[in-house]
């Protein structure tokens, strides 16, 4: 679903794939990025900076300011605010934004699964 294309400290570029099966379901001929989709982006995101398995534990804030569609908005930059590990929890906070524009505001909790190896979920693949 998605690629990363540039990673700058805290900030990451991806580019949306619209070609990927979710958007020929999220919706035909208007495809919109699936809210629990970037969630999972996010997710993955973290486990590749933290280097460690992860699994959401909770949504503190999650806000959908514009839609996201693979076509009008295919690169996004992730804007992770300071992720901090408090024990087995990580808290990740920031923005996602396409052209200056910020998209969606999120706040949410992760916890590291011990003993996994990174990225145990399903990815999401073009």
């Amino acid at each position: 679903m998605f690629s990363v294309e540039r990673w700058e400290a805290d900030n990451v570029r991806v580019r949306l794939h619209a070609d990927h099966v979710i958007y020929k379901a999220h919706f035909p001929g208007n495809p919109i990025t699936p809210g629990v989709c970037l969630i999972q982006m996010i997710g993955e995101l973290l486990e590749q900076r933290q280097a460690a398995s992860v699994q959401l534990s909770k949504v503190v804030n999650l806000k959908f300011i514009s839609p996201i569609s693979p076509l009008d908005s295919p690169v996004l930059d992730v804007l992770f605010s300071p992720i901090v590990e408090d024990g087995q929890e990580v808290k990740s906070k920031g923005t996602i934004m396409s052209g200056g524009q910020v998209m969606t505001k999120f706040s949410l909790i992760f916890n590291k699964l011990v003993g996994a190896d990174p990225c145990v979920c399903p990815k999401i693949e073009a």
